[in-house]
């Protein structure tokens, strides 16, 4: 049953792909295959979430509010306008399968990075306590805060390449939301996933399986305003980033495209990503120092004491007579520098306790990074990895000790998109084969290769 499920599945897909319609000039979409991180990773390679300032609300009816980046929705609205003008002049069907008046019914509302990400960790929380805790007595070994990560680090080890713990993790992983950019809009309300092939082409070909005239007007239309449709759910809007740019290029006092909708809110394809969104690396400690602090606040309101078992012998000590006890103990309450108080006996000095505690989370941070990126690793290379990045911390800032992290465990086949995909932000490639080189010669180069890491051992 499960093999036949999984063949009409990949019949199914193949299907689409010979069927979907190539149309010349067009640029179609492709979240599954090509364009999965679209909006998520800037042309470095990192990992980038929108900032929710720059989002805008956008027409989605009465029943419901849809939010998206600001020039999407500019770009939207004047599409709608064109589009009810051209239904009016007999161009454009009022009531077909893409509506003259349509709306938006999914956007960055669905995809809020925060609210997902939060109730993304909530649930290993509640999978941890319940499950991983509960078993051969391990509550008892969480007595304090710095046990409780010990215990969800070894716990999340497990299945960390599906579940992550970062945000860095998160954002590019199957967990996210690909309306987490603010660039994506569903204009229907259709459902997704295996088994609407017809659905599909309902919206792309008509009787006679010939391209739908209206899907084809509509694909060369909203071109015109910046967006392209994802050939995987026709009824998805994506803004093009790199829309207009060459055009641009060619003539900067006549913008077409997206450009003209990015450049009405002093965005651009060379500054969008600067200017709109925040590289997530950057904020790291904080975020997994706050989510850690709040998860163990939890669990100590709900479980502030644990069972400890004792045992006791007679005075001779013989084994015979041992007495085992169990007995309720208090777990310590979350204070100031939790994390470090074991290793900071009679250290008085603030800064230095600061400090400390920010070398504990760049090497709990590492950590989770180089197993959520399936970087191979060894305790050796983990602790030659990790003194140089306390040492960037000490001689610069937390900020260039959270780049060198980001720097060995995002990897060099995403970041220099060696694998290519079609529009993926506009590369050249010129660009591209540029990109490509530098990656085939740091790979060959033994003093750039990145490091394999494991391990969160003291440096000191």
């Amino acid at each position: 049953m499960a093999e036949n499920v999984v063949s009409n599945i990949f019949e199914d897909k193949k299907i689409l792909e010979d069927n979907y319609p190539q149309l010349k000039g067009v640029k179609t979409f492709d979240l599954h295959k090509k364009h999965l991180f679209y909006g998520r990773i800037d042309d470095d390679g990192d990992a980038i979430y929108l900032d929710d300032s720059n989002i805008k609300q956008i027409e989605s009816g009465a029943a419901t509010t849809h939010l998206a980046v600001d020039f999407v929705c500019k770009a939207f609205s004047d599409l709608r306008k064109n589009l009810r003008s051209a239904a009016n002049k007999g161009y454009f069907p009022k009531n077909g399968v893409y509506p003259a008046n349509m709306i938006v019914h999914r956007s960055w509302k669905k995809g809020n990075l925060e609210e997902n990400y939060n109730r993304h960790l909530n649930n290993l929380y509640t999978e941890f306590v319940d499950s991983y805790l509960s078993l051969d007595r391990r509550a008892q070994k969480v007595k304090n805060f710095r046990d409780f990560v010990r215990e969800f680090i070894k716990f999340s080890l497990r299945t960390i390449k599906y579940f992550p713990v970062t945000k860095t993790g998160f954002i590019t992983s199957a967990q996210c939301s690909p309306y987490t950019s603010g660039l994506m809009i569903e204009i229907a309300n259709e459902r997704h996933g295996p088994g609407i092939r017809d659905k599909i082409e309902a919206y792309t070909l008509d009787a006679n399986r010939n391209v739908n005239a209206e899907f084809l007007f509509f694909v060369n239309e909203v071109k015109k305003f910046g967006f392209m449709v994802d050939k995987n759910a026709p009824w998805r809007l994506v803004f093009n980033l790199a829309s207009g740019q060459k055009n641009k290029q060619e003539d900067p006092q006549n913008l077409k495209g997206g450009q003209l909708y990015m450049d009405q809110f002093a965005a651009s394809f060379e500054n969008v990503f600067k200017t709109y969104y925040r590289k997530a690396y950057l904020d790291e400690l904080n975020n997994l120092r706050n989510q850690m602090y709040s998860l163990y606040q939890s669990f100590y309101l709900q479980f502030s004491t644990y069972e400890s078992i004792k045992y006791i012998t007679d005075d001779a000590g013989n084994c015979q007579s041992t007495k085992v006890f169990t007995e309720r103990k208090d777990r310590e309450p979350l204070g100031l520098f939790s994390a470090i108080a074991a290793d900071m006996t009679g250290v008085e000095d603030v800064y230095e306790l600061q400090n400390r505690e920010i070398e504990y989370w760049l090497k709990v941070i590492l950590k989770l990074r180089m197993a959520e990126s399936d970087t191979p690793h060894d305790i050796h290379k983990f602790k030659f990895a990790i003194k140089d990045i306390i040492q960037q911390f000490r001689l610069f800032d937390t900020e260039a000790a959270l780049k060198k992290i980001n720097d060995l465990t995002k990897g060099f086949h995403v970041t220099n998109f060696i694998v290519r995909g079609d529009y993926w932000y506009g590369l050249t490639e010129e660009q591209y084969q540029e990109r490509k080189l530098k990656a085939e010669h740091e790979m060959n180069n033994p003093s750039l290769v990145q490091y394999s890491l494991v391990g969160t051992g003291n440096t000191r």
